[in-house]
């Protein structure tokens, strides 16, 4: 009789610890935060040089459980030009793009695109403060890749959002990260890493 009791007063004691685990993290089930992210970019496959991309990144969380959440945002991207820069007698600088070869083998040298990305999240806790996370969903994009200013190639659509990386979070609702994304929109693919910084309400 002893030993039943103690069970259900184990189970009781679980039940209502796990119940008040979920009610506390799941009293701030909202974020909101920003990342930059830099990386290559592919055209069609090609093994040209891409050159670099940077982008910037704003969102929005909504934790339906303790491990899961989704995620709305709106990601702004371009390509990153190398510069030379060098400095006159008259201690002026002068400054101009390095960029000598057409981005892609195809004659672009400005990539502009935008994706607006629904995604699950998933959270697996390391500690208290640290956990990994991984996102996968959709993005609706355009993009438009130019040659001295004419449009060269054009393209919308939907395409796959991967992301997968590191947060910590302080008390105070503050936290910070850093990924890897992965955006496929057709013909184009970038793959990025990324800092940021959240806060949870």
């Amino acid at each position: 009789m002893a030993t039943k009791i103690s069970l259900s007063l184990l189970l009781a004691v679980t039940s209502i610890s796990s119940l008040n685990l979920l009610a506390n993290t799941l009293q701030k089930p909202y974020s909101f935060g920003a990342h930059i992210a830099s990386g290559g970019a592919e055209f069609n496959g090609s093994e040209a040089d891409g050159d670099g991309v940077v982008q910037v990144y704003g969102f929005y969380n909504y934790d339906f459980t303790q491990n899961f959440a989704i995620e709305v945002g709106l990601n702004v991207g371009v390509d990153v030009d190398e510069w030379d820069c060098y400095e006159d007698r008259h201690d002026d600088w002068h400054c101009t793009t390095a960029n000598h070869d057409s981005l892609f083998g195809v004659g672009v040298d400005d990539v502009e695109y935008s994706n607006l990305v629904a995604a699950i999240k998933g959270v697996l806790p390391l500690t208290n403060r640290n956990s990994l996370y991984g996102k996968v969903g959709a993005q609706f994009y355009e993009y438009e890749l130019r040659s001295n200013r004419h449009l060269l190639f054009e393209g919308d659509g939907v395409g796959l959002y991967l992301a997968l990386g590191w947060q910590y979070e302080w008390d105070m609702g503050l936290g910070m990260s850093a990924g890897f994304e992965r955006y496929e929109m057709g013909s184009l693919e970038t793959t990025v890493a990324n800092v940021g910084i959240s806060y949870n309400f």
